[in-house]
């Protein structure tokens, strides 16, 4: 850990992952003090560990006691972790999103989670090409990422589920974000939106508790430039619904 690092960092779950990597990114951008969590940390450490205020640390979703060490004094816990097997969704998508739960809650669980998930996972959803596509891509990859998201909502822990649509590697605001609820939504955005969007929810009250669906307008079809995304993220969150009990 570098000299002077808070004790209360930031937690991203999967940073290995191109958008967990992203949501690295934003927090360090924004001054946090990050625990970047990995299977491998010497694979990361020329590029996640060359990040001011982030800390690399080695855990998994699928195994309980990393996660004890991983996640110990977080201050808020983003979860981009996803599954590469064809096989892996259960373990990493679903029960990787339960053992977290569990381990925050041994440790108190009032910290605020943030659950990356997928638009579309909704059973309402079951027969839409894209769902099945997905779901074939990795076995039941999208019923896991829903049983996911339902163990987390059960948790009673401070949560929020963003689904965004499909994932670019465009730079973040450079398009008009957009909000829905539902789950009927498709569409594309980028990963660092993705990230600018899960790390502001874990400091905003009115995310708490709130499942929400993000894609976005390219400034063409938005009429031209996006507001800033600073000034796009601010009240992001306010009129969304909370889930239902």
């Amino acid at each position: 850990m570098q000299a002077g690092m808070a004790r209360s960092p930031v937690v991203v779950l999967g940073a290995g992952g191109r958008t967990g990597a992203a949501c690295v990114s934003r927090l360090e951008e924004l001054g946090k003090d990050v625990r970047a969590v990995v299977r491998d940390p010497a694979k990361y450490a020329d590029t996640l560990g060359g990040k001011k205020g982030v800390e690399v640390v080695a855990g998994d979703v699928a195994d309980v006691q990393s996660l004890r060490g991983a996640l110990k004094g977080a201050s808020g816990v983003i979860f981009a972790a996803s599954g590469t097997g064809y096989w892996s969704a259960k373990g990493v998508d679903y029960q990787g999103v339960a053992n977290v739960a569990d381990v925050l809650k041994e440790q108190g669980g009032s910290q605020p989670v943030v659950l990356v998930s997928s638009c579309l996972v909704s059973p309402h959803n079951r027969w839409h090409p894209i769902r099945i596509m997905l779901n074939n891509f990795r076995w039941s990859l999208m019923d896991y990422k829903y049983k996911g998201e339902e163990v987390l909502r059960k948790s009673g822990l401070p949560y929020t589920v963003v689904r965004p649509g499909g994932l670019t590697d465009d730079p973040a605001g450079q398009a008009q974000l957009v909000v829905s609820q539902g789950d009927k939504s498709t569409g594309r955005v980028a990963r660092a939106d993705v990230a600018a969007v899960a790390v502001a929810a874990l400091s905003d009250s009115a995310a708490r508790g709130v499942t929400l669906e993000l894609t976005s307008k390219p400034a063409e079809a938005a009429g031209g430039s996006p507001p800033p995304l600073a000034q796009q993220l601010k009240g992001l969150f306010a009129g969304l619904r909370a889930d239902a009990a």
